[in-house]
């Protein structure tokens, strides 16, 4: 399984990384700041990881042999108990930062480098020979794969009268056509962006994750939309985003 994060998006290494993807058919998920590295529609992806992602990820990532982790930090929100974590996996880890391998799950084959310049020497390899492939294994994880995500964990109840949260985000997915540029604070709001809007491009989701700044939407908006004033700039946020004075700014600077 493959598993993206926020270097992978830093590095821009999302066209490698694709092809790697699908000439091994491999199954990928993303932690909350690698959303966009690889197309969440594509049918080879399997949504976000960690305790606010998907059932199929988390699943696929527990039961995995092998885990490349591209660009990522493992954080406790995505390994929960590192004991228990991903046991029978054997760990290729990239990252440009040295201190970040290994430091929370070991990794077996440790890779310090740019993620693209990685991946387009590892491409480089693959095109010089015919990995041999267990074609029904592959076929067999594939299925169990699909049973994992048909039981729709991101399913919610679109009869009721309420206006749900995630029916505005996915409303406001189907409004943009996928290509707004989206800011959030933090909260729940948060993961609902994350988990109902799917990016399928990088740099399209403009997030404070691991540190977590509350309040963080509203200014980055601000800022996407004064370098892009053509594009749709869109922030998510809460009631508690502790940034209340913004509002003046973007009228004094006549956003």
């Amino acid at each position: 399984m493959v598993y993206v994060g926020g270097g992978a998006v830093n590095s821009a290494c999302e066209a490698q990384l694709r092809e790697l993807i699908e000439k091994l058919n491999l199954p990928v998920a993303s932690s909350l700041m690698g959303l966009g590295a690889f197309p969440a529609t594509h049918r080879q992806a399997l949504g976000m990881l960690g305790m606010h992602g998907t059932y199929e990820a988390n699943m696929t990532m527990h039961h995995s042999d092998v885990i490349f982790a591209v660009g990522v930090r493992f954080d406790d929100r995505t390994t929960n108990n590192l004991a228990k974590y991903c046991p029978n996996a054997t760990v290729l880890h990239i990252d440009i930062d040295p201190t970040s391998i290994s430091k929370t799950v070991p990794a077996d084959v440790p890779i310090v480098g740019d993620a693209r310049q990685v991946l387009e020497q590892m491409l480089d390899l693959l095109s010089q020979e015919t990995p041999s492939q267990p074609l029904d294994e592959i076929r067999d994880w594939w299925q169990q794969i699909e049973q994992w995500r048909a039981r729709q964990c991101l399913k919610y109840d679109t009869q009721s009268e309420n206006i749900k949260p995630q029916a505005v985000i996915e409303t406001l997915w189907r409004l943009t056509k996928g290509e707004a540029y989206v800011t959030s604070d933090v909260g729940q709001h948060q993961m609902f962006a994350a988990l109902y809007y799917p990016f399928d491009k990088p740099r399209h989701w403009i997030n404070s994750g691991g540190l977590g700044t509350m309040g963080f939407g509203l200014p980055a908006a601000l800022g996407v939309k004064l370098a892009l004033p053509n594009e749709t700039v869109v922030c998510v946020t809460g009631d508690r985003q502790h940034s209340d004075e913004y509002p003046g700014t973007l009228h004094r600077v006549a956003i």
